[in-house]
Order: structure tokens, then C-alpha cells, then sequence
């Protein structure tokens, strides 16, 4: 039991030569701490005066962009890349002045990036895609835009995602990426439209007199802009009704409140006319010889045979 003690026991001379190294390490921290106290400083200096150069930045082009008038969604678009980029830099001189070898690091940064640009090269398509639409302005929150048979309002426009909101106030998400390689119908980027309303009316009734009805509610309605082409033309010949296309101009602004009201107008007008709009109907014709036949078996007695 002696001898395993003395065995384990551990010289003098190797206590001290370890206690040696561990000065000689802490010696040598406190030195390298010591010499990074410049880069220290200077990196905090760097990461307080960068972080408040950013914000500043950030304030002068939001207000810039509001006072330009900028689209709300433009400026929150912008300012969301601006201050991403901007602070990946602010990382880099901050590594930079604590002297790390950054051309390592950007070459890492670059070769993610290359890798997540792969996995992620839809979304990657719909980011561009969206920056496109804002920089071409294609459209803009408040426009009714039409597209894959989706009507609604542009209610955001984000990095990815277009949000619509369709009439029975629905929200339809749409990948920026579809909206830029597919056909967009924008119905009020202009400042007038011009309504459609067909009418049908009856082979027997006079069209001229149709068409001056019509066109009287027009021009008793304030909202219809006079010098356009308002106008009443027939659209086709239908298996039982001509049928009539009614043309009215008006700003874009009033377009659902005066299409509505013309509808009802002109239904109120024509009936007032009497002129006759058709619906489908199947109307026999007999022969005289077998009406003849018909009223007299109708007129024989009860109990009488038929045949």
C-alpha cells in the first residue's frame, strides 16, 4: 500500500513545471488581451458609430421617400434591404478591426450564400420578382388588379407575396414570381372606364325607341362624362331577343356605384316604355285543323268517348 502511494505521488519538479505553463499561458492571454485592447476599443467605436450611422440613414430616406410620396409598400420594401445590407457591413468592419481574417469569412458568406441561393431559388425568384413590380410599378397598393382569374384589391406588397383582397373580402396571397410572368389586368390605373351593359330587348320592338330611352337615362345621369362616346349599338342578333351593348363612360372612381345604378335605371326606363325585354320561353303552335279538332273534343258531353 506504501509503495502504490509513493507510485501515484507526484515529483516536486513536475508541480513546478506546470505551474510554469499555466503562468506562461495566463502571461501570455493577459499580453494578447492587453494588445487587443486597441482593436477592442476600435471595434466598439466601429459598432456604436456604425449602428447609429445606419439609423440615421434609415430616418433621412424614409423621410426622403415620404416626402416624394412614395408608396408606403416602397418604402418599407427599401428600408427592410437598405438595413439588412448595411448591417452585414457594419459585421464585417467589426471582425475586420478585431482582426479576423475576413477575406475567410466573405469567401464562407459567398459560398453559403451560392448553396442557400439553390435550395432557395423560388423564394430567391420571388424577392426580384417583387423588387421588379416596385421598381417598374406595374401597380400599386389601392389598384384592382385581375390575374389568373383573381380579382381583388392590392392591399401589400411584400418581398415574396403580393396580398389581394378580393370583393367578398377574401385575402389572396400571390407569389411575386407568378405576378411578373403571367398577363395583369389593372382596371383602374387609368383615371375613366367605360361600362358594358347589354340589354335585350324584343324582335318586335322599334330599336331606335329602345336606343333613346337608353340614352336619355344618360344623359340625366351627372356621373356619365358627356364628352366621351356614350353610346347604344346592337351587339347580335340572339334566337329570341336583339340583343343591345350599352357604352357609358365615367371616372374610374364611380364605375361600380354607376353600373349598378344604370342596370337598374334602364330596367325602370325600358318598363316604363313598354318596351319588352325577353327571357327564355317556349311558345306551340297548332295547327288550325288539330285546334279545330281539339275545341271539339272539348265540347262533347262528360261520359262520351273521345277518341
Amino acid at each position: 500500500m506504501r509503495q502504490l502511494l509513493l507510485e501515484n505521488t507526484i515529483p516536486g519538479s513536475d508541480v513546478e513545471e506546470q505551474i510554469n505553463h499555466f503562468q506562461e499561458w495566463l502571461n501570455s492571454v493577459i499580453n494578447w488581451f492587453i494588445g487587443m485592447i486597441p482593436s477592442f476599443v476600435s471595434a466598439l467605436i466601429i459598432l456604436v458609430g456604425g449602428w447609429w450611422l445606419i439609423k440615421l440613414s434609415i430616418k433621412i430616406m424614409t423621410r426622403a421617400l415620404k416626402k416624394g410620396k412614395a408608396d408606403p409598400t416602397v418604402i418599407s420594401f427599401l428600408n427592410s434591404i437598405v438595413k439588412t445590407s448595411l448591417l452585414i457591413f457594419l459585421g464585417v468592419c467589426v471582425l475586420s478591426a478585431l482582426k479576423f481574417d475576413v477575406s475567410t469569412l466573405i469567401a464562407a458568406i459567398g459560398a453559403a450564400t451560392v448553396t442557400i441561393g439553390l435550395a432557395l431559388k423560388d423564394s430567391l425568384a420571388n424577392v426580384a420578382s417583387g423588387t421588379l413590380i416596385i421598381a417598374n410599378k406595374k401597380f400599386k397598393t389601392g389598384d384592382f388588379i385581375e390575374t389568373e382569374g383573381i380579382i381583388g384589391e392590392v392591399i401589400k406588397i411584400e418581398m415574396m407575396y403580393t396580398t389581394l383582397r378580393t370583393y367578398d373580402y377574401k385575402e389572396v396571397m400571390i407569389p411575386n414570381s407568378r405576378l411578373t410572368s403571367n398577363n395583369i389586368i389593372n382596371h383602374f390605373a387609368l383615371d375613366t372606364r367605360r361600362l358594358e351593359i347589354p340589354v335585350p330587348i324584343s324582335y318586335q320592338e322599334d330599336v331606335v325607341k329602345a336606343r333613346n330611352v337608353i340614352m336619355e337615362v344618360i344623359k340625366n345621369d351627372e356621373r356619365v362624362l358627356e364628352e366621351k362616346n356614350n353610346n347604344v349599338i346592337i351587339d347580335k342578333f340572339n334566337e329570341s331577343s336583339v340583343d343591345l351593348t350599352v357604352w357609358i363612360w365615367c371616372a374610374s372612381e364611380d364605375y361600380w356605384n354607376v353600373l349598378f345604378d344604370m342596370r337598374e335605371k334602364i330596367k325602370s326606363a325600358l318598363t316604363k316604355a313598354e318596351i319588352e325585354i325577353p327571357f327564355n320561353q317556349l311558345d306551340v303552335h297548332f295547327d288550325s285543323e288539330i285546334n279545330e279538332k281539339i275545341n271539339f273534343i272539348r265540347s262533347l258531353p262528360e261520359g262520351e268517348n273521345k277518341e
